[in-house]
C-alpha cells in the first residue's frame, strides 16, 4: 500500500505537531531534571544528602528516558524530512493512522 494514499495532509500535519510538542515537552523535562540537581555545598545533614541523592537517581532515571524517547520522536521527525513517514522501516507496509495517533514514532505497523 503507498504511503501517500494512506495518510491525508492533515493527518500527517496533525502527526507532525504532535511529535513536535512531544520534542518541546521532552526538552522542558530535560531542562528541569538539569536545573534542580542538587550542589554539594546544600548537602547539610545525612538524611538530606540521602534524600538528595535518592532524587538526583530518580532525576538521572527521567533523564535517561526521556533522552531515549528524544531519538526516537527526532527519528519520526527525519522520516518526515525525507518522505518515509508513516511506513514500517524493516516491512515498508504501511502504518495506520490510529497506531500513529497513539504512537507517532512508531517504526512499524501494529504487531509488525
Amino acid at each position: 500500500m503507498d504511503m501517500a494514499s494512506t495518510l491525508t495532509k492533515q493527518q500527517l500535519e496533525n502527526l507532525r505537531r504532535r511529535l513536535e510538542q512531544e520534542r518541546a515537552r521532552i526538552l522542558r523535562v530535560l531542562e528541569s531534571v538539569e536545573t534542580t540537581s542538587p550542589r554539594p555545598e546544600q548537602e547539610t545533614e545525612f538524611e538530606e544528602a540521602a534524600q538528595r541523592q535518592t532524587e538526583q537517581e530518580q532525576g538521572l532515571e527521567v533523564a535517561a528516558r526521556e533522552r531515549a524517547l528524544l531519538v526516537e520522536v527526532e527519528r519520526a521527525l527525519a522520516k518526515f524530512a525525507a518522505g518515509t513517514y508513516g511506513t514500517g522501516e524493516h516491512t515498508g507496509a504501511a502504518i495506520t493512522y490510529e497506531r500513529l495517533l497513539a504512537v507517532p514514532w512508531a517504526r512499524e505497523p501494529a504487531g509488525g
